[in-house]
């Protein structure tokens, strides 16, 4: 069977401190990629010159137009079947190509493949297990709980991109999150739990904004929810507003949990996007006013607690001001509509 092509899309916006140690990870893949196009999006230093002495295809831009309009330019330019998306300051682990090709080789009905990554930089942790490893799967509604597809860990069929119009460029946040949500109400996933992709947490990224991250995260929920309104079923709307209010009350609980008190504000501020959800975020303002402090108090005092007594009035909390445990059963697929 003949290898399907192999590009690689770097967007890179005054990128250059990082993008060389990207560039060589691309270089050291076991799997060789096909070509490297690096979009230098409007930098004023000096990325474009470190992408040409590197080999790669530099596709210059004279004004900055950010991260999803970057891409949409090098996935118009590239000639592979299959794109991985690389960002500026991350990099990918020797076996990442490798790793997604085959899974798209050996389940041929995916359009979309990634993996686990380690976030380094200020910290260094890994991210959890997220979906049982191949077979694909459909993964729209766990994607409606949370973004679950590192930008880039992803390797995607390029038909499949250009089906549901690659990214939209009216997003300056989230608009990975905003092109996963579109992939999978049509299209299969599937996924490792191998690590092959480093994400470099640094100060001058968006989504160290607590706030920002929660309002383009909702934002994209939001326009999702007003374009299903126009071409989707009425059922399938009814579970999207249901799965909606779902997912921002367990923020809201997982925030009550670990006592974040920015975090809390914050996802309380983005309820004017979530449908439905006027009542629910009335509850949580009353909660927020009468308890949060007597919440604070109380967990101050459980730290001190013997793990016994933790275990006998653990059922009287969570009854009263409810858990962020395990998840609940996500709905059944409903098809898309027909182009």
């Amino acid at each position: 069977m003949t290898q399907q092509r192999i590009s690689v899309v770097i967007p890179c916006f005054n990128g250059a401190r990082y993008l060389e140690q990207a560039l060589t990870s691309v270089r050291a893949q076991t799997r060789p990629v096909d070509e490297i196009l690096v979009v230098d999006d409007g930098s004023t230093d000096d990325s474009g010159d470190i992408a040409r002495r590197a080999g790669a295809t530099c596709l210059t831009l004279e004004e900055n137009v950010g991260p999803g309009a970057s891409r949409n330019r090098g996935i118009a330019a590239c000639s592979g079947e299959i794109i991985a998306f690389l960002d500026a300051d991350d990099y990918w682990l020797p076996e990442h190509i490798n790793d997604m090709t085959t899974l798209l080789e050996r389940f041929p009905q995916s359009s979309v493949a990634f993996s686990r990554i380690l976030r380094f930089g200020d910290d260094d942790r890994v991210s959890p297990d997220q979906l049982p490893e191949g077979p694909p799967l459909n993964v729209f509604w766990r994607l409606i709980e949370e973004n679950i597809v590192a930008q880039s860990s992803a390797v995607v069929r390029r038909e499949a991109l250009l089906r549901v119009g690659c990214y939209n460029t009216s997003f300056r946040y989230s608009e990975d999150y905003d092109l996963w949500l579109r992939l999978a109400r049509r299209f299969l996933f599937v996924c490792t739990n191998a690590v092959t992709a480093g994400y470099r947490v640094h100060p001058s990224q968006a989504s160290r904004n607590v706030t920002d991250m929660l309002q383009g995260r909702w934002q994209v929920k939001r326009q999702f929810w007003r374009d299903a309104t126009l071409k989707e079923s009425a059922e399938f709307v009814k579970q999207l507003e249901a799965q909606m209010l779902i997912a921002w009350e367990d923020g809201l609980r997982s925030a009550w949990w670990d006592r974040n008190d920015v975090q809390l504000r914050a996802t309380l501020e983005v309820h004017d996007l979530v449908p439905g959800s006027e009542q629910t975020y009335r509850r949580w303002m009353r909660r927020l006013r009468l308890a949060w402090q007597p919440w604070l108090e109380l967990a101050d005092v459980w730290e001190r607690l013997s793990p016994r007594v933790r275990n006998v009035l653990r059922p009287v909390l969570d009854y009263r001001f409810g858990s962020s445990g395990a998840r609940a059963p996500l709905p059944e697929y409903l098809p898309p509509p027909s182009d």
